[in-house]
């Protein structure tokens, strides 16, 4: 037998020797953090995910209108017991942790034989220098990706045991993915996919409630509690928001706007830089447009408060009508520009898996804006909207948190701000094993060579899925994985700027195509040696 292959398919153990190399990464990549530099990594998004976890915290009604309720029970949850940043961010990790560990034993459940390579790609995804630094951040990544990979192993356990209990399990999923992230709606495609396989494939009338009931539900609950708080029958009304970013640069002014709606509109557009407008309406360039359109998609925010001006009575949801009527008449009118928003960050979204980062920069870098610039404290010292939510009474107690993280940061023994206010970390022996590991890491995994494993696996499960005219459920699997990754680019091409904070969600799929590659050759060889036979 070949040493090589016998080595990553052959013996016993298969989930201890995956843990094995799971947990010696996992440690190497997160004990630098966890003993020497703690820094809470915060974001302009931060303060509405707290915001909503103090109402939460105080027994109120709160409102989700910026944010859904997952991340911020999450957090009410953990600062029931210590209201510390640096606390959800380690349970953030533990988190994580534990996700690997179901996720190598599913593993070995179902792929016996891959388990150790599986593990070995897991590992790969999970100790990249993206997940590295958004897994202890005040934000939904952590929850997010972790419950995406749940999600991919209930939808394989399903399809391979075909039990109505997985069918469940994977329908609650859905909706968990959603409640933490509006951005989870890819996944209704997943669920599509799966409906269409069920017909197809003629499956009991059982496995479309399994699949559908748990998930309408929990959604559908979801929808009537923003309507009874906000009048809004929706998952999220911030949608309009996005909207706004992505119509920033083009949107215009109408006779048939209020006259504070075109006031907002030209205060906006005059705070963009005239070339910038200008590049996206005459200019084609793909990398150039993916630049202009994030730089300035910010300043949805701008937009908003334009909106509400000076009246402290309006909220968010006062003026989200006219936030989307806006930028619905601005992708009518100017579809060639909004086209080109959507081909240059799918082109992007792609070509994220090339991009690297220096984890320890990133990590400086967030520490210079939260306690030597302190952003976050400043910008809630402005009592303006910020995201936060159209709940202000809140606004004191989420700035003496992130107040009592600064506190806290303050202290921290090998973090060093010099007298000109650089930012420097200490040496430390785990700090120079985790550099060696990510200068190796970045040449051999952060590299666009992957996606021909990825595109290969796409093209051998279409091949499979004809020749065994659907039975080869290893087949539907891979498929689907690919369908999830370019449901989830589409999607955020449509609302979002393709950063790469949105798009190593996924990049899992892309590193279990190699193991995908090794199964369906095995399935192609074992169909065809039973057609030899027959």
């Amino acid at each position: 037998m070949n040493p090589v292959k016998n080595f990553f398919t052959g013996g016993k153990n298969h989930f201890l020797k995956g843990s094995l190399v799971f947990v010696i990464f996992f440690l190497i990549t997160r004990l630098p953090y966890l003993i020497y530099y703690p820094v809470n990594v915060l974001s302009n998004d931060t303060a509405s995910y707290i915001s909503a976890a103090v109402s939460i915290l105080n027994s109120g009604t709160p409102l989700f209108d910026i944010r859904t309720p997952g991340y911020p029970v999450f957090l009410s949850l953990v600062w029931t017991f210590s209201e510390s940043i640096f606390a959800s961010s380690v349970i953030q990790i533990a988190f994580s942790f534990l996700t690997g560990i179901l996720c190598i034993y599913i593993f070995s459940r179902i792929y016996s034989k891959y388990t150790f390579l599986f593990a070995c790609f897991l590992t790969v995804y999970m100790t990249s220098s993206y997940f590295l630094i958004l897994e202890p951040a005040v934000l939904t990544e952590s929850l997010f990706t972790n419950s995406l990979l749940i999600f991919t192993l209930l939808m394989i356990l399903s399809f391979k045991k075909d039990r109505n209990i997985y069918w469940i399990l994977l329908s609650v999923s859905t909706a968990v993915v959603i409640l933490i992230r509006p951005a989870g709606l890819f996944l209704a495609g997943t669920l599509i996919l799966i409906l269409i396989y069920f017909i197809f494939k003629k499956y009991s009338p059982s496995k479309f409630v399994s699949l559908v009931i748990p998930f309408a539900v929990i959604i559908t609950g979801l929808c009537t509690y923003n309507y009874s708080t906000l009048n809004s029958f929706t998952i999220t009304p911030f949608g309009e928001a996005n909207l706004s970013g992505v119509t920033v640069l083009f949107m215009q002014t109408s006779d048939k706007y209020p006259e504070f709606v075109n006031n907002a509109i030209k205060q906006t557009l005059d705070s963009i830089p005239r070339k910038d407008r200008s590049y996206v309406k005459n200019n084609s360039s793909v990398s150039k447009l993916f630049n202009v359109f994030k730089d300035n998609f910010f300043r949805q925010m701008n937009f908003a408060d334009n909106l509400m001006g000076n009246d402290s009575t309006k909220s968010y949801m006062d003026v989200k009508p006219y936030m989307r009527i806006v930028s619905e008449d601005a992708i009518k009118n100017n579809p060639r520009i909004y086209a080109k928003f959507f081909i240059c960050n799918f082109y992007y979204f792609f070509r994220n898996l090339g991009i690297d980062m220096k984890y320890f920069d990133q990590l400086l870098y967030s520490y210079n804006k939260n306690v030597v610039e302190r952003r976050y404290v400043s910008e809630l010292d402005k009592q303006k909207w910020l995201q936060i939510s159209s709940d202000r009474t809140v606004n004191m107690e989420v700035k003496e948190i992130i107040q009592n993280g600064i506190n806290y940061q303050e202290q921290l023994k090998y973090i060093k701000v010099n007298e000109n206010g650089k930012v420097t970390a200490e040496s430390t022996y785990l700090r120079s094993l985790y550099n060696i590991y990510e200068k190796i890491y970045n040449v051999i995994f952060r590299s666009l060579v992957w996606y021909i494993a990825f595109f290969l696996m796409f093209l051998m499960s279409i091949y499979l899925l004809i020749k065994s005219k659907f039975t080869d459920k290893d087949a539907v699997i891979a498929f689907i994985l690919f369908m999830m990754f370019l449901t989830k680019a589409v999607m955020v091409s449509m609302v979002e700027s393709s950063l790469e904070r949105y798009s190593y969600t996924v990049e899992f799929l892309v590193y279990f195509s190699v193991p995908f590659i090794l199964i369906l050759f095995e399935n192609f060889k074992s169909m065809k040696s039973k057609k030899l036979n027959s």
